[in-house]
């Protein structure tokens, strides 16, 4: 055996072992809150409701058409002003009822995040000497349609860096787009350290680190953000106009070229990884969403024709990294950034999309 292959076999066995050790620990930390079932999450939707006011429940109450679902961004409010009731608004018991709702609505983990991101929020507050709008107070909820245990109805939860859009009862199974973003990438409140991409980034930078080795998993150009995201126009001298969701639906790539190394050519540890880092991702919603799309991404046929794609740093250590995962529905994609409030540090983005499920699959046809 050479050096190298010999260093080569060193790295994906630590690989292999931080993804086991990662799938255990997603799947014994995520499993748990809510169910993600309708009936359940009408029950909670329908309290929440109770307690507010009519002029609250106009905010919160949209229709369920295209024109208010695409009105997500990670952006912050004061780029992209948002529609919906502002949960800093709200006073204790409205906060509560939120809280149930969006503990029958998401897992633990997903219910986690949506606090860490929040929490890294508040941590720039301090430096947002544009007053362009951090903060954890600054998130918004709505409800598209009306809650239903049968009709498709749409909960949307964001913010800067998180947007969250459930659909119950779509013609498929809806839990994107889904947006998850962090500045900073660590931090410490309250003596504990957060880092709320830690599982997204942990699993997809081994992914990218084991099919390094294929010369076609390497994209070609540059990445400077998620591809597949909110439409941003830049503006020379002024904030970013646009920011919103009006390139759905969207176009993906087909066919084999510059889509990355397919599943079929791992080898079974390195397939067991790709498994290990959409899970990350699809383990945000409740357990029955979770289990349905699943199913979908990991059947023999949708991952035969899946396909893993890098740019940049495998570790993730440097602005334009980027790795994906893109089949038949799924489609994955994590990019380290340079900071916005401290330029000279990093941050996070995240997207998952389903070309056929996005909103439930209500919204493109």
């Amino acid at each position: 055996m050479t050096r190298n292959s010999r260093n080569f076999s060193i790295l994906t066995l630590v690989l292999l072992a931080s993804a086991a050790a990662h799938a255990d620990t997603v799947e014994q930390h995520c499993v748990g809150t809510g169910s993600g079932d309708s009936r359940a999450v009408v029950a909670a939707a329908d309290a929440f409701r109770q307690k507010l006011s009519a002029a609250e429940r106009g905010k919160l109450d949209k229709p369920f058409e295209r024109a208010a679902a695409i009105h997500w961004s990670n952006l912050p409010i004061g780029v992209v002003p948002r529609d919906g009731l502002r949960l800093g608004d709200l006073d204790a018991p409205k906060t509560a009822a939120v809280r149930a709702l969006l503990t029958a609505a998401l897992s633990a983990c997903g219910l986690e995040l949506f606090d860490e991101i929040r929490l890294a929020d508040d941590a720039l507050i301090p430096l947002d000497t544009r007053k362009i709008g951090w903060g954890a107070s600054n998130y918004y909820i709505s409800i598209l349609g009306t809650p239903s245990p049968k009709d498709p109805w749409m909960l949307q939860v964001g913010g800067h860096h998180l947007a969250y859009n459930l659909t119950f009862n779509g013609r498929l199974p809806g839990a994107t787009p889904l947006f998850l973003g962090t500045e900073p990438i660590s931090f410490v409140h309250d003596g504990k350290t957060h880092a709320p991409l830690q599982r997204q980034s942990a699993a997809m930078s081994a992914l990218a680190g084991a099919v390094s080795q294929y010369p076609q998993a390497k994209l070609s150009g540059t990445f400077t953000d998620v591809v597949k995201g909110v439409v941003v126009v830049e503006v020379p001298g002024q904030m970013p106009k646009g920011g919103i969701d009006t390139g759905f639906p969207q176009s993906y790539p087909t066919g084999d070229a510059d889509r990355g190394v397919r599943y079929s050519a791992l080898t079974a540890e390195q397939q067991a990884l790709v498994k290990t880092a959409l899970e990350t991702y699809t383990a945000l919603p409740g357990q029955l969403l979770t289990q349905q799309l699943v199913k979908a991404y990991e059947s023999p046929a949708a991952l035969a024709d899946t396909f893993v794609g890098y740019a940049g740093a495998t570790d993730l250590s440097a602005k334009g990294s980027y790795v994906r995962i893109d089949g038949p529905r799924i489609w994955m994609e994590f990019i380290v950034q340079p900071a916005v409030a401290k330029p000279a540090e990093l941050h996070y983005h995240a997207l998952w999309r389903d070309k056929l499920s996005d909103y439930g699959g209500e919204l493109s046809h």
